[in-house]
């Protein structure tokens, strides 16, 4: 396979990977308005997939040529980085409620109180104080996917403290 037809093999399975994931979120985006249970980790969940995929697609030209005709030849390879970027995303968000990172750069998280402090499901009832924290929210989200060596660098933080 050349340096071509591989990345047309890999753009066409971006752009599935893309629509998929759009399609499953949304779906579990409407479903659990309808349970009463918090959008927001799903919504981070679904724009640090989203930064991975834009980290991945944009890190194609920079691969050489056996690299990428492995990376063709794996669909496992395409999804892992996508679903690692909603994973950290998560996990940025977790800081983000428990305090842990904060500041004017971070996103202020209140719960609705809706639930008892020491129910799990208060844990997806958390959301950001305003528009203006959302797109704090959402502009970590998708770095947690894009640049995953970021928050890892986070985590690393945090525990040498």
């Amino acid at each position: 396979m050349t340096r071509q037809e591989a990345l047309r093999v890999l753009w066409k399975r971006l752009l599935v990977l893309l629509l998929v994931m759009l399609a499953v979120s949304t779906s579990v985006m409407v479903s659990s308005t309808f349970a009463d249970f918090g959008n927001t980790g799903i919504l981070v969940f679904m724009v640090g997939n989203i930064g991975g995929y834009v980290g991945m697609h944009r890190s194609l030209g920079e691969l050489n040529d056996e690299d990428l005709v492995g990376l063709a030849e794996s669909w496992w390879s395409l999804v892992a980085p996508s679903v690692v970027g909603g994973v950290l995303a998560l996990v940025l968000y977790v800081l983000f409620m428990s305090g842990i990172l904060g500041g004017d750069l971070f996103p202020k998280i209140r719960s609705d109180e809706v639930e008892p402090v020491k129910s799990l499901k208060a844990l997806a009832l958390q959301h950001a104080e305003g528009v203006t924290e959302y797109a704090k929210l959402f502009f970590w989200s998708f770095v947690g996917g894009f640049n995953q060596k970021y928050v890892v660098d986070v985590i690393n933080s945090v525990r040498a403290k």
